[in-house]
């Protein structure tokens, strides 16, 4: 049997075409294998025929019960059937054979947070000892509540600061660069959240040097970050525009300004180094989030709303609301993701706010708040 990550090896390869496994200029043909039941499966979910993907993934997984996709599929199947005891089943099997299977993690948090259905059983009266323990529960979940916000726990922050190195981002009249901003902005915010002590924080740089805009989600990704928060400094040919705004990732932007500002945040991808690709490779990996990216921004946008109603409470600048457009640096974030445009450096009074550091406290304190009551 052929599971995912061996078919993904030989992908890489360049061994593999549509009408079979390739080797030179021969081709082998297979029986239809647990991969091929597998994609039966995905492309029969996509089309929302769960009944026929569960009963086609689970003799994928009979084929092969070590492919963790065959089994995150099938948690899928089974979620879109609302039998969540068995995708739940499903998806704990993804994650014991594949730790880093975020997606999968994540629709656990999610699902559990719900009642499963099993089979009824009477009620029983609680002791007092149970009682107790419900009302300390309560109590703690009533703590947690978001508001609207993300429906599954955060454990892991990413915190992303904008441009560095060459790339210096936006520039204030007095020379003051977005890149340098940013960046104390995200340590103050790494250092905020590390003293709390209740969730993980990581920065995708440290110092001034330059990361490509797809790097930055791929570290996002390999910490198996819950949540993802990239930090800039707005600008605008406009020298009176001014304030804070949140942004989440979206084919299409919500406004000519936000079309505007994902156009200028995703000019430096001129200088990434473009992947090369052989003739004929097929990026399983990228297909495969084509079908979980909604999720994701749909969550980004969910988190967008009710971090920026917690986050402009305590902002120093007026608030600009909530918006959306294509941010590269969020497009491949495997998990809710929110891009900060804090002020805009472009005006002479917010750029010369920017530089105070009780000013830069305010922000990163602001986008913290933001953080732990947009959580679940």
């Amino acid at each position: 049997m052929m599971d995912r990550r061996r078919f993904l090896k030989w992908v890489g390869k360049g061994i593999l075409s549509s009408s079979g496994v390739w080797l030179g200029t021969r081709s082998i043909a297979w029986g239809k294998s647990a991969f091929d039941y597998a994609l039966e499966g995905q492309d029969l979910i996509a089309a929302k025929r769960f009944a026929e993907a569960r009963d086609v993934l689970m003799e994928a997984v009979r084929l092969d019960p070590t492919s963790d996709w065959a089994h995150g599929l099938l948690g899928r199947a089974y979620h879109g059937l609302n039998q969540n005891a068995e995708a739940v089943e499903a998806f704990r099997k993804a994650v014991r054979l594949n730790p880093a299977d975020t997606y999968s993690r994540m629709m656990i948090e999610i699902i559990t947070q719900k009642p499963i259905n099993k089979l009824k059983k009477p009620p029983q009266p609680l002791s007092p000892l149970e009682k107790k323990a419900k009302a300390e529960e309560e109590a703690m979940l009533g703590n947690l509540s978001s508001e609207g916000g993300l429906t599954y726990q955060v454990k892991r922050v990413v915190i992303d600061p904008g441009h560095g190195g060459f790339d210096s981002g936006a520039v204030g009249p007095t020379g003051l660069k977005e890149k340098d901003v940013a960046l104390d902005l995200a340590q103050r915010v790494n250092q905020e959240i590390a003293k709390t002590g209740k969730i993980k924080s990581f920065l995708t740089r440290t110092d001034d040097y330059y990361i490509p805009l797809s790097d930055r989600t791929v570290i996002a990704n390999q910490y198996q970050a819950d949540l993802f928060v990239s930090i800039h400094i707005n600008a605008n040919e406009n020298r009176k525009a001014q304030g804070c705004e949140t942004y989440f990732c979206s084919e299409t932007a919500s406004s000519k300004e936000a079309a505007r500002v994902a156009a200028f945040e995703n000019a430096v991808l001129q200088y990434d180094e473009p992947f090369k690709k052989r003739p004929g490779y097929i990026d399983i990996e990228q297909i495969l989030f084509h079908f979980e990216r909604r999720l994701y921004w749909k969550e980004s946008g969910k988190f967008a709303g009710t971090f920026q109603n917690h986050f402009q409470q305590a902002l120093p600048f007026k608030s600009r609301g909530v918006h959306s457009a294509n941010f590269f640096v969020l497009r491949r974030a495997k998990m809710p993701s929110i891009l900060l445009e804090t002020g805009f450096i472009s005006n002479h009074a917010e750029e010369s706010e920017l530089k105070k550091v009780s000013v830069r406290d305010k922000i990163a304190a602001a986008v913290v708040r933001g953080i732990f009551h947009g959580r679940a």
